[in-house]
Parts: structure tokens; sequence; C-alpha cells
């Protein structure tokens, strides 16, 4: 039996392996976490020792899975941190110096980064969907906290609020992003979310006001496709198309919308 940090008994069940397994969901998450790491990282030496090298892709391939998965094990200790100490229950004082230590620590960044790995990691099969973007919407508040001037936490959360479809929320985010500095990544990003959200006029018009360099316009003509393109209105989107495509190729998926518009024409 052993003591948590606010005194409560963490049971620990002993198995008839030498492997030791927590009646608390989020320690042995943990506890498998750490597991993991210790096994991939022995196959890799045990490859090393026979073969004399590994294979760089082999190698890029596990280097990203073993930093997801320190991530992830920090992140799961954080929250158990969390859990167990919350600054909301500390005197008005301590909260006030708590927050400044965070801040001068660059705390509100290190928030940042981790809630951008966590959108980065979206794509692999493993993450949970909708808690995912919760902890990234969580992590961004706490940078936010933190620093009510962090513009990359208030758009990290926006984009986590367009991947669970609350896309009103996440206009008021990248107007949150607007109001600390101009940014084109905010007004493309609210003109994004005005199209997923079936506000094709309104994100045609934010399209239309954004002044942009000559890299930056193949992101306002590419917008400007898919709205039309979602719109119905496929001469239109033809032309945008074409005109991104004259910037830089591009992707299957657009290549595909582009063709589908040349056929109803």
């Amino acid at each position: 039996m052993k003591k948590s940090n606010d005194g409560d008994d963490i049971k620990v069940n002993r198995r008839s392996t030498d492997k030791v397994y927590f009646e608390s969901t989020l320690i042995q998450q943990i506890s498998d976490g750490i597991d993991f790491l210790r096994d991939e990282s022995r196959e890799v030496l045990k490859q090393l020792d026979l073969e004399g090298k590994i294979d760089d892709m082999e190698l890029e391939e596990f280097a990203e899975d073993t930093i997801n998965q320190i991530d992830d094990i920090y992140d799961d200790i954080s929250k158990f941190k969390s859990s167990i100490i919350s600054s909301d229950d500390l005197p008005e004082d301590l909260k006030k110096s708590y927050r400044q230590t965070q801040e001068y620590l660059n705390r509100d960044a290190d928030y940042v980064r981790r809630a951008q790995r966590k959108l980065d990691k979206m794509h692999y099969d493993e993450y949970d969907f909708f808690k995912t973007n919760m902890r990234v919407i969580e992590l961004a508040d706490k940078a936010i906290a933190v620093n009510k001037r962090n513009f990359d936490a208030y758009y990290i959360k926006g984009q986590a609020l367009v991947n669970m479809e609350n896309y009103d929320g996440a206009i008021e985010e990248f107007i949150s992003c607007l109001a600390i500095r101009d940014d084109v990544r905010a007004w493309l990003a609210i003109a994004n979310a005005n199209r997923l959200n079936g506000e094709y006029n309104d994100a045609i018009n934010v399209y239309n006001s954004i002044f942009t360099d000559e890299d930056s316009n193949f992101d306002v003509w590419i917008g400007k496709a898919y709205t039309y393109y979602d719109w119905g209105k496929f001469d239109k989107a033809k032309g945008f198309f074409k005109k991104a495509d004259s910037i830089k190729p591009l992707d299957e998926k657009s290549k595909v919308m582009w063709d589908k518009c040349l056929e109803k024409n």
C-alpha cells in the first residue's frame, strides 16, 4: 500500500509476474507507458548489437514514436498532479505569485508546445479524437491563464474547436488572435471556419479582405475554390483552382475537385 501526496491510499496489486498493477487507471497508464519505452529501447539496442546498424527510416519512426510516448506520459503525470493540487484552491496572493512564476518560466509556451504536438498526432489511429481535442483546449486554456496575450494559444484552441465542429467558438478564438496582432493565419482560419459552417458568403468576404504576399495568395485562392465548390458554384471554383495551381501544384484532393468542376462545365 502506497500513499499519494494528499494522503490517500493508492492500492497496488501484485500478480504472479514481476509487473505491478495499480488500481488507479491513470497511474497504470503512466506505468505502462514507461514499460513501453523500456521495451522498445531494448529492441533497438538488440538490433544495433546484431546488425551493427539500423535503417534510418526505422530509426526516425522509432524516435517519433518514443517522443510521442514521452509526451503522453508527461501529460498523464501533469493531469495527475493537477488532480491533486489545483491553483484555483490557492489563496489569491499565492495564485498571483503562481501565475507570475509560470509566466517567468515561459510555461505558457510549454503548454502551447504540448497542445501543438497533440494536434499534430491527430492522424494516429490510437488517439481518441474527442479526448485529444478536449486536452488541446485544456492546455490552451492553461497557457492563456498564464499569458493572456499568447497568440498561439488562442489559435491552437480555435483549431481544436474547428475539429470538434464548434465553428462559432473557434471564430471567437481567432478574433482573440487578431486582437493581439494582425496575422494572415487568423484571417484564413476565420474564413475556413465560415466555409465549414456553411456560411459561404461570409467566407468569401473574409477571403476578399485578406491582402497577402505572393506565397500566401495560394491559401486565399484555394480557400475560395473550396468555398465555391462546397457552395455548388463550380464555374467560379474552377477559376480559383486554376489560379492556385499557377502558384504551386495542387494536391490530389484539390485536383479531384478541380476535375469535377471541369466536368460540370
